[in-house]
């Protein structure tokens, strides 16, 4: 794809629109703009080229490598599925992974969705798999609106990838906002729902911030080198800009800490409920056993087979008693027993 003439006016080259579709070749033939579509788009303003992949194929990371010149393994890494976060300094780029967390409705728990950027001078691509909604909501907004386009592409490259990060970050703060909504109805359902449910779902939250924690925790230290100067590229003026990404993600691990911590505070009073909802039951239980005892005791006497007393028989009362001195020193050593293990 041919570079952007300096100085050129704003234009918007994207595989969406048939008269600017941009032919490209794929196993000796033109690809489909509908194939394309979901491939590879991109925007340029002045100097700035924004190129957005999304799917990334062999043949895209062969087309990168061929234009931008980028380091075979680091377009190995874009095709890989798993990467950690991290941030990689060559000497005329620099290459960045993080990941996001987006909810599953389906499957109720966050996935993660991995974004690589690639940070020149004059370009910024961001390649991922699946779609991302903010940064989909605002490649959108810029391409559609002149007014956000010279916003946020009128300035350096570095500050456009401050824009989409902020934008990714500012994401999570409504995913922050509903758990938050969705413990509060987990504690009334504690209180007054189904236990097997409240079980559930404390499990379910429980997983779920483990997961986010695990997403968010390697992104802080890779916003960290780069409040730090560790990106050899980025000038100093970007600092702040930098900072208040970090602080955007220190507020958001924050929140998952305190959720973590409502989440295990909300354990422990479902297992003290629960105790104390069966001790009640024994309770119950225990009452009903006490009040049977001297029946099943009297009826159990005489039910034996042998003589008692007033029925008329002689020595029916020694017998009888006999049986129930027997009784008796039976009870007492088993008391006897447990007072020496300390059972009671």
């Amino acid at each position: 794809m041919a570079r952007p003439e300096r100085g050129s006016p704003s234009r918007v080259r994207t595989l969406a629109r048939p008269l600017q579709v941009i032919g490209r070749r794929q196993s000796g033939r033109v690809a489909d703009p509908e194939d394309a579509l979901d491939r590879r788009r991109e925007l340029v303003h002045g100097n700035l080229r924004w190129i957005d992949i999304q799917n990334a194929t062999q043949a895209d990371t062969d087309e990168l490598g061929a234009e931008f010149d980028f380091h075979p393994l680091v377009l190995d890494d874009v095709l890989s599925r798993v990467q950690r976060p991290k941030l990689d300094n060559y000497e005329r780029y620099l290459f960045i992974v993080m990941h996001f967390p987006r909810f599953n409705t389906r499957e109720r728990i966050a996935i993660t969705k991995e974004i690589d950027f690639f940070l020149g001078p004059d370009y910024i691509i961001t390649v991922h798999n699946g779609e991302l909604p903010p940064l989909g909501n605002f490649w959108t907004s810029v391409a559609e609106n002149l007014d956000l386009r010279a916003e946020y592409m009128g300035g350096s490259a570095e500050l456009l990838l401050y824009h989409i990060l902020d934008r990714l970050t500012n994401y999570l703060f409504p995913m922050m906002t509903r758990i938050d909504k969705n413990l509060d109805q987990l504690d009334e359902r504690i209180f007054h729902g189904s236990a097997s449910r409240a079980v559930r779902d404390v499990g379910d939250y429980r997983r779920d911030l483990i997961s986010l924690r695990r997403i968010i925790r390697p992104d802080m230290l890779v916003v960290s080198q780069l409040e730090n100067g560790r990106a050899v590229l980025l000038s100093e003026d970007m600092q702040p800009y930098w900072s208040d990404i970090a602080d955007h993600f220190t507020s958001v691990w924050d929140m998952l800490a305190e959720f973590k911590e409502e989440v295990e505070s909300l354990d422990d009073t479902f297992n003290t409920l629960y105790s104390y909802r069966t001790n009640e039951t024994l309770r119950a239980l225990t009452l009903i056993s006490v009040i049977l005892l001297p029946l099943t005791l009297i009826s159990g006497i005489y039910g034996m087979n042998v003589p008692l007393p007033f029925d008329g028989q002689d020595g029916s009362l020694g017998t009888f008693i006999a049986i129930v001195t027997f009784m008796v020193v039976i009870a007492g050593a088993m008391l006897l027993f447990f007072r020496r293990k300390g059972w009671w």
